[in-house]
């Protein structure tokens, strides 16, 4: 995978960190601040549930970090490589190698079975055996009986065990997840929620979600809270063995 050269002011080791970070559109009446003055930094293995009512910014944070859009201001590292000195292809390159996503929706393929959709990714990614891969990480999310299923023989706990298995099946830096379980009942949302943190901690990888569920928040190293595009509060919970995550804000919203 090709990928640009980490600045000197990298975050080394830690697979992302952002500072000062900003987006901003141009509205009819005027300039519009969707998310102000952000920094935060995330180790390996930790995990960050960001919270907020809708419209408060969360999903456009999510989608910064990840390098889907670029800030109007800050920067960010994404597995120590600066994203504002990438372009759209290096971009799209880093995260097909090195970061995984998990959606509400699930994202499957219709027209392809089960391994098939987490053999594409792979593909895409261009990681070596993709099939391999693809069958150990169904098998550890309890789907090996279900390899030759399309997405519609599957139950919406089954599908989305999927897209977890196609997440972690690169072995990714990081992985962010847009409300995973917002689209599963309780007891099923519960039992995906198990599964994405016992690969979290089996894998090592740095987990940022996006949730309205405060008991999948809770079971994170550390809760922020976004309002108006700041972050408001962020509350370090129990973490054992593990060095805290760092999230701060500062600035005020215009």
């Amino acid at each position: 995978m090709t990928r640009s050269t980490p600045s000197a002011n990298s975050a080394s080791g830690s697979p992302l960190k952002a500072a000062g970070v900003g987006f901003a559109v141009d509205a009819p009446g005027g300039r519009l601040q969707i998310v102000n003055d952000i920094s935060l930094e995330l180790n390996a293995g930790q995990t960050l549930a960001i919270v907020g009512a809708s419209g408060s910014g969360k999903t456009t944070l999510l989608g910064l970090l990840a390098g889907l859009e670029l800030p109007t201001a800050g920067e960010i590292w994404l597995d120590g490589c600066k994203l504002d000195e990438m372009d759209e292809d290096e971009r799209a390159r880093l995260r097909r190698g090195r970061v995984g996503f998990v959606f509400q929706s699930f994202h499957l393929l219709p027209s392809l079975t089960a391994l098939e959709n987490v053999m594409l990714a792979l593909e895409i990614g261009r990681i070596d055996g993709p099939r391999e891969r693809a069958m150990k990480a169904l098998d550890q999310v309890g789907l090996s009986h279900r390899l030759a299923h399309y997405p519609r023989q599957l139950s919406g706990g089954e599908q989305q065990r999927v897209a977890i298995a196609r997440a972690f099946a690169g072995n990714p830096a990081i992985l962010f997840a847009d409300e995973p379980t917002g689209n599963l009942d309780r007891r099923t949302g519960e039992a995906v929620a198990d599964l994405l943190f016992a690969l979290n901690r089996e894998h090592g990888t740095a987990l940022v979600l996006v949730s309205h569920d405060p008991r999948l928040a809770e079971r994170c190293d550390r809760v922020a809270t976004i309002d108006d595009g700041q972050i408001t509060s962020n509350e370090l919970r129990g973490t054992g063995s593990r060095s805290p995550s760092r999230v701060h804000a500062t600035g005020h919203g215009s």
